[in-house]
């Protein structure tokens, strides 16, 4: 099959050698840190030199020698609030606009016009295909202005404890810059490869057609092809309940990565997040790259283990086994009930059986008496503060078991805390759209008038929750809740699939300072075009919107 090149031929005769000409092109100071904007000139594509917009960041005080390269996703460029909050962990920032040409966006970097294909929004087919060879697709330019951003950052600071954090798109030249260059260690967010097998379930068997251009895809674009020669220590950030991103696969990834650093790697997931990254996860970011980068010492757990078995009561029951070398301060098991589709699983907290031992903890799997799948995940939080999470462990269940559950109406009372909803809009009040540092922004129960509590955040609130066929509508169901507004207000409700294709809302005008009953039937539920949504059912997302500070309580089917 020709043309079908492989990381290391990809990259291994790539030399960076031409003179950058770096400039700074502005420079201001905000609460203490020195943002600057640069340019510099990457490869030489035959028409002329790639000419790269970035930002660079340090604190004005203390200007650090570590440093961390950014990549945004594909659709996104340079934030200076994103870059702020790496500064104030004690660290250099170096982000780099890698989509090029934008609308109204005058800052940007320009590739020559015969790989005009690097623009985001010329990508066309070189973005998801491979159609003669990885040398020519968005991708190569992409990772290659990597390799020239390391060496202005080298050059600059003449330090090579030089990180990489890539978010999504950014994330899978992350894998690539793992393999092209030499990093103190690399962080992909949201971003394991297996892209030729998108919207395909590693849990249904179908295979895609591997004809000779996906084989070139995948083996020099796909990430999973990348792990096994990475030169330097990953930590993957994941987050369930992402459209564009299959946290299935991650592991299968992470477990590709060579020997040689695999045990100083870690894998995390952030559960309930709406497709960002929890605070638990944000934290070991930091912890991963003062290990790496300042040289700290951090203890990395290997992954926590998962058995599912039936105990002596004929309870169904999972087992989290746990590194035996480090001290276990916590640790939490979720399942997830027969919902196939990664985007759209409701993940429960399990109950815990036993109290915790220096080996394991076992938690009841309480799930719904006609359920057929689980699918279980656990952390483990160890003394030193950094959490390490679990494989997916995807389990065929038949039988009765005592602690199997009936069908449940309702899908949210205070009782539950906070366990139910996430965030419905997160590039809100999550740092650069992924990263959340600030608990305020979290969904939170609060307590309103005559003692009544419901659960509350400014940004929204969404659910995964009639995914779960304890939880599932009967045909005909009517929507019920009790909502509390400070004051007067529209509340908008909305239904959507998992990939914001269809969208039904219906509003309510709601008088502040009282609790309010609302009944919502699905026909009154309207797409764009004022089709009424048929009947409530599953494979769909439940949302609540509004502008004032309210909260819910009772959210049920009747």
């Amino acid at each position: 099959m020709p043309n079908i090149l492989t990381p290391l031929s990809l990259w291994e005769s790539f030399q960076p050698s031409q003179d950058m000409s770096p400039s700074v092109l502005s420079s201001r100071e905000e609460d203490g840190i020195i943002l600057e904007r640069v340019n510099f000139s990457a490869r030489d594509t035959g028409e002329g030199r790639v000419r790269v917009a970035a930002a660079y960041a340090y604190d004005l005080k203390s200007h650090a020698d570590e440093t961390v390269i950014i990549f945004p996703d594909s659709k996104d460029t340079i934030d200076e609030e994103l870059m702020k909050v790496f500064v104030r962990r004690g660290y250099s920032v170096l982000m780099v606009d890698y989509r090029g040409a934008w609308a109204d966006c005058e800052f940007h970097t320009v590739y020559p016009p015969n790989v005009g294909y690097a623009n985001f929004t010329d990508s066309g087919r070189r973005y998801d295909f491979v159609d003669d060879s990885a040398v020519e697709t968005c991708w190569y330019e992409w990772v290659a202005i990597g390799v020239y951003a390391k060496r202005y950052v080298r050059e600059r600071g003449g330090s090579d404890e030089i990180a990489v954090v890539g978010l999504r798109d950014g994330g899978e030249i992350a894998w690539k810059l793992g393999v092209a260059e030499q990093f103190r260690c690399i962080i992909p967010v949201c971003a394991a490869g297996w892209r030729a097998y998108s919207g395909i379930s590693k849990y249904v068997s179908v295979e895609p057609d591997l004809n000779e251009e996906r084989y070139r895809f995948i083996a020099g674009i796909d990430s999973q092809a990348y792990a096994p020669y990475v030169r330097c220590p990953v930590l993957m950030l994941c987050s369930t309940n992402d459209p564009r991103f299959d946290y299935d696969r991650a592991y299968d990834t992470f477990s590709r990565i060579n020997s040689q650093y695999i045990s100083e790697s870690a894998i995390a997931y952030s559960v309930q997040c709406n497709s960002c990254i929890g605070i638990k996860s944000t934290n070991d970011m930091f912890m991963f790259l003062d290990k790496n980068l300042k040289n700290r010492q951090v203890f990395i757990p290997k992954p926590a283990e998962i058995s599912v078995d039936v105990d002596e009561d004929s309870n169904l029951v999972a087992e989290a086994i746990f590194d035996d070398q480090g001290i276990v301060e916590k640790c939490g098991m979720y399942v997830s009930e027969d919902c196939i589709d990664s985007s759209l699983r409701e993940w429960t907290s399990c109950r815990q059986k036993n109290k915790i031992s220096p080996k394991g903890q076992d938690f009841y799997l309480d799930i719904f008496e006609n359920t057929g799948t689980v699918f279980v995940l656990c952390y483990v939080r160890y003394i030193n503060g950094f959490t390490v999470w679990s494989k997916i462990v995807a389990k065929k269940i038949s039988g009765k078991f005592r602690n199997m559950r009936s069908k449940c109406r309702v899908m949210y009372s205070d009782k539950d805390g906070t366990g139910t909803f996430a965030v419905e809009n997160p590039e809100l009040c999550a740092a650069g759209g992924m990263f959340f540092i600030d608990e305020n922004a979290m969904p939170k129960v609060l307590e309103k008038t005559n003692g009544v509590k419901g659960l509350y955040t400014e940004y929204g609130l969404k659910t995964f929750r009639m995914n779960n066929p304890m939880y599932a509508p009967n045909s005909g169901s009517i929507l019920k809740l009790d909502i509390f507004c400070d004051e007067n207000a529209t509340v908008r409700f909305v239904f959507y699939d998992a990939n914001g294709r269809e969208e039904y809302t219906d509003d309510f005008e709601i008088v502040g300072g009282v609790w309010q009953s609302i009944l919502a039937e699905s026909k009154f539920f309207k797409n764009l075009n004022g089709a009424s949504l048929p009947a409530f059912t599953t494979n769909f997302i439940f949302s609540i919107k509004c502008d004032k500070s309210f909260a819910v309580n009772n959210v049920m089917w009747l």
